[in-house]
């Protein structure tokens, strides 16, 4: 079977896949999005929190079909139990069903005229100078340009782009979970000596439910169940899943043959956190309206790599804040969550920070002299604490 009739075909029906079908499909290109799960945002693979400023960067509105909590802050809690809190006093934050959510972008997709096929599997991406092909088990289709979207597997990037090999992903445990007993309106960031990879975090979806998860290399139950006695032993788990975070820096995957790569696949991720939906989201759209300018007008090359590489320069600097803050000793946590409460960082930070930009934030925090208090704060505390005083 052969299918010529398209002008894009996006591989991937995640919101990277999707929000670049419904950019590409806005501006006049037939578009078709293949899916090889039966159920689109099946199975649900994070935590689904997503800033108020990244939906609307991305054209996504607030909608009760997918939005499960809204939250205003965090706690951060350091390997000894010591906490800074981060209350914004406002919403920030939105704490989404990602099976929902990622239907409610296809419905978005739809509507601007984009076709979805679900339970396609691809097993090949053909590139070419004017007509890429992709070919499933039971079809083979040509179109003017191809994404792949695929996520984190990289089976068809790996036939595509021969360098692809990305290092930084984490396996990931994360479950439903009764009776939290925590406060609904913040989620909860836990350091501990044993998770050296990452955090363990609960997002409250109501005052019952949660979201619960951990990341690390090595021993991923055993420490999911480790830190689920130590903190929320109360609760019951309703339901596990398993994946990974992506921490490592954006990949440079150039177009090859009409081939574009877009999302977890291309490491467009917040290395920080794990979350792709924004940044993923940010190239997908860039990536969608340069397919349709280039096959509609036959230009925006240059427009399209500047306004990559800001992005990309914000993933790069949210990448140095990862490696940074991997390398600071778990000891010194104490010493920096005082320092961050006695020198007012929550509040600065309620007004001047942003949870996408880590990196604007970082410089502000440098330009504003916030950075240097913090510093000395954390030094002057470190030393107090290694000689007792309370």
């Amino acid at each position: 079977m052969q299918n010529d009739d398209c002008d894009v075909v996006i591989i991937g029906a995640g919101p990277a896949g999707l929000l670049t079908a419904r950019e590409a499909a806005s501006m006049g290109c037939s578009v078709l999005v293949l899916e090889e799960h039966e159920e689109i945002g099946r199975p649900e693979k994070c935590a689904g929190l997503f800033s108020m400023s990244g939906l609307k960067m991305l054209g996504i509105p607030l909608s009760h079909s997918y939005a499960q909590n809204v939250v205003r802050g965090a706690v951060f809690f350091s390997p000894s139990g010591r906490s800074f809190f981060l209350d914004a006093g406002r919403s920030v934050a939105v704490v989404s069903n990602r099976e929902a959510f990622d239907k409610f972008l296809a419905q978005q997709a739809k509507l601007k005229g984009a076709e979805i096929a679900t339970s396609e599997v691809v097993v090949r991406i053909i590139p070419s100078d004017n007509t890429p092909s992709v070919k499933t088990t039971n079809a083979l289709t040509r179109a003017k340009m191809v994404v792949d979207a695929e996520g984190r597997s990289g089976f068809l990037a790996r036939q595509v782009w021969k360098s692809w090999r990305p290092k930084g992903w984490i396996p990931i445990i994360q479950a439903i979970v009764e009776n939290h007993q925590m406060d609904r309106n913040f989620v909860y960031l836990y350091f501990k000596k044993y998770l050296k990879d990452f955090f363990a975090y609960l997002v409250p979806i109501d005052d019952e439910l949660g979201k619960l998860g951990i990341a690390a290399r090595k021993d991923t139950k055993s420490l999911f169940f480790r830190f689920l006695q130590e903190e929320f032993k109360h609760a019951k788990i309703l339901s596990t899943t398993s994946a990974s975070v992506y921490t490592g820096p954006p990949l440079e995957l150039i177009q090859n043959g009409r081939v574009l790569a877009v999302g977890d696949v291309a490491g467009q991720v917040k290395a920080t956190t794990g979350g792709g939906v924004v940044y993923g989201g940010l190239c997908a759209i860039e990536t969608g309206r340069y397919i349709a300018n280039f096959l509609l007008n036959g230009g925006g090359v240059r427009e399209y790599r500047e306004r990559m590489n800001k992005i990309y320069g914000q993933l790069k600097s949210i990448y140095r804040l990862r490696f940074l803050i991997s390398h600071i000793p778990l000891k010194l946590y104490d010493s920096i969550f005082k320092a961050a409460s006695d020198t007012g960082l929550d509040t600065w930070l309620s007004s001047e920070g942003d949870m996408d930009k880590h990196g604007d934030t970082i410089k502000a925090m440098l330009k504003s002299g916030m950075a240097l208090k913090l510093l000395i704060r954390t030094l002057f505390q470190a030393l107090r604490d290694v000689l007792g005083i309370s």
